[in-house]
């Protein structure tokens, strides 16, 4: 049996909740998604909610296997900047790209100020709060679904 099949599987038997989640942490939350082709909301409907560790991990996993450049990727050319929050001045801020430089993710931000000039913001793995990185993960795994079947 291939590691497809057995990943299928594995995530049909709802009795088999850590199993599931350990074939996540050996193998990663991307490879997951991508060998099942599950999304994030079914993953979770079978696992409950994933850990930090496992969405940081998964955000580095999309940089290293999409990246541009060496250790980063640039959301705009392939799922569109992802809007996360608006700041003080009523202004949306996106996420514009990731980097994974030295195994640490660093979440790249801009917004236009009053004036219309960027303003820009880096956030490290370390200080992403549960909401920004649910987010993220979220909008990121949905994006990437819908790329994946519209390329591949």
């Amino acid at each position: 049996m291939n590691l497809q099949e057995s990943i299928r599987r594995i995530l049909k038997e709802e009795t088999k909740k850590p199993r599931i989640l350990s074939t996540i942490e050996n193998d990663g939350l991307f490879q997951v998604i991508q060998d099942t082709g599950l999304n994030l909301k079914q993953i979770q409907s079978k696992t409950g909610e994933l850990p930090g560790e496992i969405k940081i991990q998964y955000l580095k996993d999309v940089v290293d296997h999409f990246q541009q450049l060496p250790d980063e990727l640039d959301l705009t050319f392939i799922t569109g900047a992802i809007p996360m929050y608006e700041n003080d001045d009523l202004q949306m801020v996106y996420v514009e790209y990731l980097s994974n430089e030295d195994n640490v993710l660093r979440v790249h931000l801009t917004s236009f100020n009053e004036d219309g000039r960027y303003e820009y913001g880096v956030i490290k793995e370390n200080d992403l709060d549960n909401k920004t990185l649910d987010i993220l993960v979220t909008e990121l795994s949905e994006k990437l679904q819908h790329y994946r079947k519209r390329f591949f």
